[in-house]
């Protein structure tokens, strides 16, 4: 059984990439504006590149970090043209990921069955068995989760479909916490 210690914020962070996952969680949660900066690191088992395709392939254990993001899979493919990075496409059982927003406390961090990350577009799509934790213990699963970081736009179910047949019948399905208590109610 695989440990998830890291996800959870326990033991030595990894390295690894991939913006990722999660500029997930709505409007007022945006990922730390510092994280596109920074450089990205991969580290694996093993490594494949494929120049003439424009691939790399990350193998066994992987683990990328950009800044705050975090993302742990079992394959991580990696596509570039002209020296830049395009996309990210992550695979694992699942593939875990977490980041830092801005101003808070808490990290955005989730999980699916294989995830995919367009620089370009900055769009996020979370693909089989997705779970998002936007904070504030609050919870979002379904088949199928996208994410606009630009537009600030989630949408989840069959309002995703990613440039192919909308999902199938998976619901969607959240969970808001309750309301905190203030400070001055007694």
């Amino acid at each position: 059984m695989k440990s998830t210690k890291w996800l959870h914020g326990g033991g030595r962070q990894p390295l690894a990439l991939v913006l990722l996952l999660l500029f997930l969680s709505g409007g007022e949660v945006q990922a730390l504006s510092t994280d596109k900066d920074q450089p990205i690191e991969v580290e694996a088992d093993g490594m494949e590149i494929d120049e003439g395709k424009g691939v790399t392939t990350y193998r066994g254990n992987v683990e990328v970090v950009q800044g705050s993001i975090r993302l742990k899979a079992d394959t991580v493919y990696i596509f570039q043209s002209a020296g830049n990075t395009d996309r990210l496409e992550a695979e694992g059982k699942p593939v875990y990921f977490r980041q830092r927003p801005d101003g808070k406390q808490e990290d955005v961090r989730g999980h699916a069955s294989r995830i995919e990350y367009n620089t370009n577009s900055e769009l996020l799509y979370m693909v089989g068995d997705a779970v998002l934790f936007p904070g504030d213990g609050h919870k979002l699963t379904s088949q199928r989760i996208t994410y606009d970081r630009v537009k600030a736009v989630m949408k989840a179910g069959a309002a995703v479909s990613h440039g192919k047949k909308p999902a199938k019948s998976g619901r969607v399905k959240t969970v808001l916490a309750p309301r905190k208590k203030s400070a001055t109610a007694k």
